[in-house]
């Protein structure tokens, strides 16, 4: 959502083009081959990659992916490349940018500049790596690794042996095919062999021991090489600059800029004695911690449920439907369940409710969902770790919990549903956070200076 945006923004003013490269997850299509498409007026350029669990060195450099990149950089000649992500993609791709005389600018948006095991920072039995200690990534990444189901493994592996008389999607599409139910069950039976897998492996890495190994330290000094050469690297909080700068990462000319969001419509103002409406809005995995907040829904006073108090609604998709499950067995039957909605009707989502819980077990950076939610006038509690608590001081109207202290939680909510005056004057203190445009506006000087610096063609791709 963030690309997103700032794209559209960007290409809104008539001085720039742009043009979007991904990694797209696409099993049974053929590896590193690009679907081209147009997103509301912006061409993105999708890179099928189906090995998201990749072994080190290719999990960061990606040879193959390299070439891919060249060429659409050579068909579009752009004057800068901003990159956001390169989970599942290359390292290269600067390089690529550098041999073309094009100058980059790295936005951060996690961890994964530190953390090879998908950038979250957490050790494999769910404690915080902050700052990363570099001896156990090793166990971490292994670990990491086998999240990987037999669904997954199998159809990699047949997709390879597939006669070439057949298209290379086949797969994919015998399985889109199957009925509801079929496809259900299978990916429930993938998903608790991928985390039994994850399990064992985890179970069988701790006697290997700390100790840092080549791979690791070589991740380390190669990413370090490629960062030195960027034109600027943008964080949109302190501290998830600060921490990566902990975890050894030394970054040349940075910047903080705040995320912008759009404005929303405004919130009903909530009546004495009206039902407190809790949302959690968000992917239904594990560091999301919805089952944090299922535990303190439990934990919370039986009478705020029957006497219609208080109800609580989880939006969102859920790639991992026995996690789910779980989760909603944890609530008691007091948490009701929406599924994903369109990123255009998730502001009036947040408007409709009275609070937003962001019960997040790993270090965020600065979730968009609750700067959203404070343009919607509702306020926050959320955990306090990582940039949720910058967030929250810069724009007022949340409360802080220790993060996965469900009691604590559970505390916090009680009090704001049994004291409509503090959940007043809460809401009272939000502050509208900064607009799209303004962001965009400072993100667009930004890359103007970075253009007239590097002496490019100004011709605003």
């Amino acid at each position: 959502m963030y690309t997103a945006r700032l794209a559209s923004r960007l290409q809104a003013t008539g001085r720039w083009k742009v043009e979007v490269v991904t990694g797209r997850l696409r099993p049974g299509e053929a590896q590193n081959s690009v679907e081209t498409t147009s997103e509301d007026g912006i061409t993105v350029h999708g890179i099928v990659q189906n090995y998201p669990y990749r072994g080190l060195p290719e999990a960061i450099d990606d040879a193959a992916l390299d070439r891919v990149f060249d060429g659409i950089v050579c068909s579009f000649a752009p004057d800068l490349i901003a990159v956001q992500s390169l989970v599942g993609l290359s390292l290269g791709f600067f390089e690529v940018g550098r041999a073309a005389g094009i100058p980059t600018v790295l936005h951060l948006h996690d961890g994964w500049w530190s953390c090879p095991s998908g950038g979250q920072r957490l050790h494999p039995e769910g404690s915080l790596c902050l700052p990363v200690r570099p001896e156990r990534c090793a166990t971490c990444f292994s670990s990491y690794q086998h999240r990987e189901g037999p669904l997954e493994r199998g159809a990699r592996a047949l997709a390879g042996r597939l006669p070439s008389a057949l298209p290379p999607n086949t797969l994919h599409r015998a399985f889109e095919n199957l009925p509801g139910r079929s496809k259900g069950l299978l990916r429930r039976i993938n998903e608790r062999a991928a985390r039994l897998r994850a399990w064992q492996s985890q179970g069988s890495s701790e006697t290997v021991g700390e100790r840092l190994e080549p791979e690791i330290e070589r991740r380390q000094k190669r990413i370090n090489e490629i960062v030195k050469g960027v034109s600027l690297v943008i964080s949109p909080t302190e501290f998830l600059a600060d921490s990566l700068r902990d975890d050894g990462l030394v970054f040349p000319e940075l910047t903080v800029e705040s995320t912008g969001v759009p404005a929303a419509p405004s919130r009903k103002r909530q009546a004495s004695g009206d039902r407190v409406r809790i949302l959690f809005v968000g992917t239904w995995v594990t560091h999301k911690g919805p089952q944090v907040l299922a535990r303190a829904l439990a934990a919370m006073p039986e009478a705020l449920f029957e006497n219609g108090a208080v109800e609580a609604l989880a939006i969102g998709p859920a790639p991992f439907p026995a996690f789910q499950q779980e989760v909603i067995e944890l609530a008691q039957g007091r948490l009701q369940l929406r599924a994903a909605l369109p990123p255009h009707e998730v502001p009036s989502a947040l408007a409709d409710g009275d609070l937003l819980v962001v019960p997040s077990l790993w270090a965020e950076n600065a979730p968009l969902i609750v700067l959203e939610s404070l343009a919607a006038g509702t306020p926050v509690v959320a955990s306090q770790l990582g940039g949720l608590p910058e967030l929250l001081r810069k724009n007022g109207g949340g409360l802080l919990f220790e993060a996965g202290n469900h009691q604590a939680l559970a505390a916090v909510l009680t009090e704001l549903v049994e004291s409509p005056n503090h959940l007043h004057d809460l809401t009272d203190n939000v502050r509208t956070p900064r607009a799209l445009s303004d962001f965009a506006a400072a993100i667009e000087q930004h890359y103007e200076e970075i253009c007239a610096k590097q002496d490019v063609r100004a011709t605003g791709t």
